[in-house]
């Protein structure tokens, strides 16, 4: 999948609808997006749930 499709899925699976993160412009492989994926959900759990708590 390319870069506009990766970010597309991101954005329909996390449900944050403008979502318009930076990443590489090539061809991402499921491994890579599921990577970014994660990537994401720990940045998430890391730095924006712990300043909600």
């Amino acid at each position: 999948m390319d870069q506009q499709e990766v970010l597309d899925r991101l954005r329909e699976e996390l449900n944050i609808p403008f979502f318009n993160g930076k990443i590489e412009n090539k061809d991402y492989t499921e491994e890579e997006y599921q990577q970014i994926k994660k990537d994401l959900l720990q940045y998430f759990d890391d730095y924006v749930r712990n300043v909600e708590n």
